[in-house]
């Protein structure tokens, strides 16, 4: 049953296990080179992405979550929920999964960004977002 989505779990009257402990890791299956590519990054963005994916694989999800919070407050990976999923660019592809997956960013650098959403243990990397242009403020 842990591949019920929320909505399904609660439409089915089933506990939906959700284990904020897990250690994270990146997962590229979505990801749309087409709108940005690591090829467009600098060195040192490359090396802050390096550093990223070393960092979430050395955390966990509750300690993630816990790195929001108001505009001006949030610390390290900054994680935002999406409030707007139309200023993401359009992708055909993820037209098929569940309405209620959670959509955010996390802070790469201080300029750059990454989007995506979280299954299980997996944060699906969808879209980078080198200039922090999909919300800037």
């Amino acid at each position: 049953m842990t591949d019920l989505t929320l909505r399904e779990a609660s439409f089915l009257g089933v506990k939906h296990e959700r284990t904020d402990g897990e250690r994270p890791y990146v997962n590229l299956k979505y990801y749309r080179p087409d709108y940005q590519c690591l090829s467009d990054w600098t060195k040192e963005k490359l090396q802050s992405f390096s550093g990223f994916c070393r960092q979430i694989t050395q955390t966990r999800w509750a300690d993630i979550y816990a790195t929001g919070g108001k505009a001006g407050m949030k610390v390290g990976l900054g994680y935002t929920v999406h409030k707007d999923h139309s200023v993401l660019p359009d992708n055909t592809e993820l037209e098929k999964f569940s309405p209620d997956l959670t959509w955010f960013e996390l802070r790469v650098d201080a300029e750059s960004r990454v989007h995506g959403f979280r299954v299980k243990d997996a944060f699906f990397l969808v879209y980078l977002d080198q200039n922090h242009d999909f919300y800037p403020s």
